[in-house]
């Protein structure tokens, strides 16, 4: 098979994001200075639209509805500024392994079985992407779209802005209103590219980081039958010497599987912390605001969407790093698969059956990502956030109820 680039859906949607965020290989000092400027936009535009919600909370403090309104849109705003902090101050790290993942998953010989592996995971993560892309893109349309649907027959006096600025200008009057909407528009999508952005590469990373443990463990049940590539007129090695060479070049992928989710987890640590404590009340707040505030359908309609994203995301976030913590620790199970039994206790033969249990003992601590080394996450970590989820909005509902009837 030749050597070839292994270019998806999934990547190419999730790179092209990155790119409208700033965050890509320059190959110049001008399109560094770009990039970076990029980047300074994209974190202007949500300290913007952070400064409207906050404007927003302060003149609307008492209203409950209008209070977890701006809260939804508020707590999106921190997981995006968290994001472009850690990202930006990772940002080598972060694009070291973007480049190391295109040259030494998607440029490698594989096999028959390999290829499905890849194939697997590139079908995981086109559906992971696309789903959350499309309806992370739709909350942002139908963020933008409502108020013009709103102000269909209404006066100039009478028109609605996607938030309201709480300024002293006439701001529903033209050209303040026309201004102040494309302003609002174009902050309003930045901050959902970068809501997205960074997760649909993280997904990608730890999907392809899982499908590499796979194809290790694989590589591992057969190494005294695949043959060595890489080693050239060996015709007379012995096949204890053959099988020896075979899994020193399994133990240095694993080594660098391994360094690549430690690096994987200096840069996402905190995001990973931030979104585990902001998810829960995020889902909550919105929940609410679908199931119990009195609103218009189309703006029912875009909270759902958000709803969806939300725990979309969530399903991505975690599943992928569940993938990726399984599929580490089963490589200990793919060791007792050789069969080394059979192989001559001579030099060589000693030689593997050492390194076999260096391997099984590392094998056995997981490579999972965590929060700030706090918890791991996992599937389990999916059901805490739904649950703690459910007790706020059961709180907030009683609460409601309790305001309602005084």
């Amino acid at each position: 098979m030749s050597l070839k680039y292994r270019r998806d859906v999934s990547f190419s949607l999730a790179t092209f994001f990155l790119r409208v965020v700033g965050f890509w290989l320059a190959s110049t000092r001008l399109e560094e200075w770009f990039a970076n400027a990029t980047v300074m936009y994209s974190i202007i535009t949500i300290i913007f639209s952070m400064w409207v919600q906050m404007r927003g909370l302060y003149f609307s403090w008492g209203d409950l509805s209008v209070c977890t309104f701006i809260a939804c849109n508020s707590l999106g705003l921190i997981m995006d500024l968290l994001k472009m902090f850690v990202v930006f101050i990772h940002k080598k790290k972060f694009l070291g392994l973007i480049a190391y993942m295109q040259k030494n998953f998607w440029r490698l010989d594989y096999d028959q079985y390999e290829n499905s592996v890849i194939a697997d995971a590139k079908q995981m993560c086109v559906y992971f992407v696309c789903v959350f892309s499309f309806f992370s893109q739709s909350t942002v349309f139908s963020y933008m779209f409502m108020p013009i649907i709103s102000n269909i027959g209404k006066n100039e006096s009478d028109r609605m802005l996607i938030f309201n600025m709480w300024l002293d200008l006439p701001v529903s009057m033209s050209p303040y209103f026309e201004i102040i909407y494309v302003i609002q528009a174009l902050c309003l999508y930045q901050v959902g590219i970068c809501y997205l952005c960074v997760d649909n590469m993280f997904c990608i990373m730890c999907l392809h980081l899982a499908s590499q443990f796979r194809i290790l463990q694989y590589r591992l049940a057969n190494v005294s039958s695949v043959e060595d590539k890489e080693v050239d007129n060996e015709e007379n090695m012995d096949s204890s010497n053959k099988c020896y060479v075979i899994l020193k070049n399994c133990i240095r992928q694993h080594q660098a599987l391994i360094q690549f989710s430690v690096t994987l987890e200096q840069i996402f640590t905190i995001i990973t912390l931030g979104q585990v404590l902001i998810f829960s009340t995020l889902i909550c707040f919105v929940g609410y605001q679908v199931l119990l505030v009195n609103m218009t359908f189309s703006w029912r309609i875009s909270f759902l969407c958000f709803l969806i994203t939300n725990m979309c995301q969530l399903w991505m976030f975690t599943y992928s790093c569940d993938s990726m913590t399984r599929e580490s620790v089963n490589v200990a199970s793919a060791v007792y698969s050789i069969p080394w039994t059979r192989i001559p206790m001579d030099k060589f033969g000693k030689m593997i059956r050492k390194d076999l249990q260096f391997v099984v003992v590392r094998s056995r601590r997981a490579c999972c990502l965590t929060g700030c080394g706090f918890f791991d996450i996992s599937l389990e970590t999916y059901t805490k956030i739904m649950s703690t989820a459910m007790s706020y909005f059961t709180i907030l509902k009683q609460r409601t109820i309790e305001v309602e009837n005084t």
